[in-house]
């Protein structure tokens, strides 16, 4: 695990005590710090390659989505703001896809010629599909299977959008009322504090993968400049 990774790691195991206004500041940090890492990563190359299309793509995904994400939880919209959460993840999971294929070049080249990522190889030989690169990166971040698990189920329709439309008044009885609305006004922003940090923690090892990839990986980077 390289240095970065173990800071990233760190945080992921500390972060969530944190009130979500400060994990707010945090994810502003974390996007600045995110376009930090591209400037200058993208500024020490004696030329471009696919991966760095590649790169980019994972970065203005990643930026949109951390934007959305916060507006989502700021108006109360639960549901969304988990789907965000899984997407994010994804993001997460197609970007260490590029160290585990044999030429990240061609496997980037590749993939913006429009083939899916889950058809492609990795350089043990098999398909990258979710479950082999959640399985990859859980062997770093633990965190990351019970996300991907407790999500997907805002990505796909399933109960979790049903009993979003009740409120439940007596478990025992049955009783209950519909609740339709795009959001929920008056729920406690603390509500949202597992969500928010998960968000955060990813986007944390979404910055520490990308330095990481154009300090020690880079084919194209020019040392001392």
């Amino acid at each position: 695990m390289s240095e970065e990774d173990k800071q990233a790691d760190l945080h992921t195991k500390s972060l969530p005590k944190m009130p979500v206004f400060e994990m707010f500041s945090w994810l502003q940090r974390n996007q600045d710090e995110l376009l930090t890492v591209y400037q200058t990563g993208l500024s020490s190359g004696s030329t471009i390659g696919d991966q760095h299309f590649y790169l980019c793509g994972i970065a203005n995904r990643a930026l949109a989505q951390t934007r959305a994400f916060k507006h989502c939880v700021e108006d109360r919209k639960e549901l969304v703001a988990a789907a965000l959460l899984r997407l994010q993840l994804d993001t997460a999971l197609r970007l260490y896809a590029l160290f585990w294929v044999t030429d990240p070049n061609d496997f980037a080249k590749q993939v913006f010629h429009g083939k899916q990522i889950d058809t492609l190889k990795a350089a043990d030989g098999q398909q990258m599909r979710d479950k082999y690169l959640r399985k990859k990166l859980v062997g770093t971040y633990p965190w990351v299977e019970t996300v991907y698990k407790q999500t997907s189920g805002a990505i796909h329709f399933s109960n979790r959008h049903i009993f979003s439309a009740l409120d439940i008044k007596n478990a025992e009885t049955g009783e209950a009322q519909f609740k339709i609305g795009p959001n929920v006004p008056d729920q406690p922003l603390d509500d949202y504090a597992d969500c928010v940090a998960a968000f955060l923690h990813n986007n944390m090892i979404i910055v520490a993968a990308t330095r990481d990839w154009f300090e020690r990986f880079d084919p194209f980077r020019t040392v001392n400049q």
